[in-house]
């Protein structure tokens, strides 16, 4: 018998190597999520960094009377948004292998670092019952939990060398600490179609809604990535 070789002819290297359009799709699709949250996180930044007040900024006596919470929140949300859209698209992995291990341990360090600041913003700061009520205070206290969790869950699967497990985790790592963007369309949706901005237990159904769908694409992400068999979607995921 005969050894056959396979030859890989140049073309096929470069869309080996090439970012798909699902990719494209998913990496823009994440970024645009993060871009509102963020610009407002920049802004916010500047105010406290420099001191000023920026008229177009919603006043928040809060973030005034003790601002270090909230600015580590914005310092590691921001980047753990951003850079970790990257981190799910198949081309990056693959072909730059290194980055996505070296941006991985950033992002751990910052999901970590805006979980730990959300949790202590939730409990810590005062808020009237118009901004978070009761439904709001333990949904945010499990999200920050389930965070953390899933972050550590991650983390430990990548060191056992078992990365299915590992995807997982951290896909639903990140879908909670996208929060804000989901939120932010939501609260816009409202906004344009109601004419004021959601209070009381409406806002807290709408910010709840909005983790709830995160979770969800999560779950469904998670799925279209598993194997076909139920034995080894419970073997590699659910275990």
């Amino acid at each position: 018998s005969s050894n056959k070789q396979v030859k890989i002819t140049p073309a096929a290297s470069n869309e080996h190597n090439t970012m798909k359009k699902s990719e494209w799709l998913i990496l823009i699709g994440l970024l645009m999520l993060s871009f509102t949250p963020s610009i407002g996180g920049v802004f916010r930044l500047l105010e406290l960094g420099l001191g000023i007040t920026l008229e177009f900024m919603p006043k928040n006596p809060r973030v005034q009377s003790f601002p270090v919470p909230v600015e580590f929140h914005l310092i590691s949300s921001i980047p753990y948004c951003i850079i970790g859209a990257f981190q799910f698209l198949p081309s990056i992995r693959r072909n730059h292998l290194k980055w996505h291990r070296l941006a991985g341990k950033f992002l751990v360090c910052t999901g970590l670092v805006s979980a730990l600041s959300g949790l202590w913003m939730t409990h810590y700061y005062f808020f009237p019952e118009s901004i978070q009520g009761e439904l709001l205070y333990f949904v945010r206290i499990i999200v920050g939990v389930s965070m953390i969790g899933s972050i550590l869950l991650g983390l430990s699967f990548v060191l056992k060398k078992k990365i299915a497990q590992h995807k997982a985790w951290m896909i639903r790592a990140y879908a909670l600490g996208q929060g804000a963007g989901t939120q932010a369309i939501i609260g816009i949706s409202w906004l344009l179609i109601v004419g004021e901005e959601s209070t009381g237990v409406t806002r807290d159904i709408l910010m709840t809604t909005s983790w709830l769908i995160n979770v969800i694409i999560a779950e469904w992400s998670i799925y279209k990535l598993t194997p076909r068999s139920s034995s080894s979607f419970k073997r590699d995921y659910l275990r």
